[in-house]
């Protein structure tokens, strides 16, 4: 299914918007995050819209959003790709966070949906991948790995990864908890993959409550919030040869949409 195409299916209006050249984004986070607001039964985690775009160019952090960490320059951008206005990520020698808090119920909002066009690397998982936070109300938490930074922005529970898998085959594959003395149990589920998959537009959705019962089904549900959505990525090496995913020829993401909804 074309992009177009899924784009009336899902009533998403993911372009439109003139191309932005590549910019960086200043790494840094002044204050707590102001969460984002549910409208109609959704909540728009990242269009990009034109504040989201207008920030980025003027190398500020968009409202409601927080880094942590350090990246290279180029590794964040707007790009038009297919006519899609996109936030593109590569792929970076340092790893990084970049989320917004959203404060959502899982049980009220479950489903999580996006748009990607993926440059992928030569070999093994990408380095970029969606990163959901998960916080119980009522139990004691621990700092985030992704918490690079000190900062007062709270701890969390469990930590899920959607991640653009080496092969097409492990779609839906759950991988993990890791367990990290300090930190979050986290698990990765595989989206998506396969270099046969990449340099094209996709729109998925994922039932986060379904993902989060398999991985820990003595969890009560009803107590746990989504308190952060973004992307996580991990350091790299050298730049490899696979795409033009931006800095250094490094394998990149481009994010049109992230979206959850009841």
């Amino acid at each position: 299914m074309t992009l177009a195409a899924n784009r009336r299916r899902h009533g998403w209006h993911l372009g439109g918007l003139a191309l932005v050249g590549a910019v960086t984004i200043s790494l840094s986070a002044c204050s707590i995050p102001r969460p984002a607001m549910p409208v109609g039964g959704a909540l728009e985690v990242m269009d990009p819209d034109h504040r989201f775009i207008e920030a980025i160019s003027n190398s500020e952090v968009p409202d409601s959003w927080i880094v942590s960490g350090t990246h290279e320059p180029g590794t964040l951008s707007i790009k038009q790709v297919d006519r899609t206005t996109a936030l593109s990520i590569a792929s970076s020698n340092t790893a990084f966070a970049f989320v917004r808090k959203v404060n959502a119920s899982l049980l009220a909002t479950p489903y999580l949906s996006w748009a990607w066009h993926v440059q992928p690397p030569s070999h093994g998982a990408h380095p970029v991948s969606i990163l959901v936070e998960l916080t119980n109300r009522e139990a004691p938490s621990t700092r985030p790995w992704w918490k690079f930074t000190s900062s007062d922005i709270g701890d969390a529970n469990r930590l899920i990864l959607l991640v653009w898998h080496e092969t097409a085959l492990g779609r839906g594959t759950i991988i993990g908890p890791i367990k990290s003395e300090g930190h979050p149990q986290t698990a990765r589920y595989i989206a998506r993959g396969g270099p046969e998959q990449a340099n094209r537009w996709w729109v998925d959705t994922v039932d986060l409550s379904l993902i989060h019962r398999q991985i820990w089904p003595n969890d009560d549900q009803a107590k746990y919030d989504i308190r952060y959505i973004g992307i996580s990525v991990q350091a790299t090496g050298k730049p490899q040869r696979s795409g033009d995913g931006g800095a250094g020829n490094r394998p990149g993401m481009n994010l049109a949409e992230l979206r959850l909804t009841r």
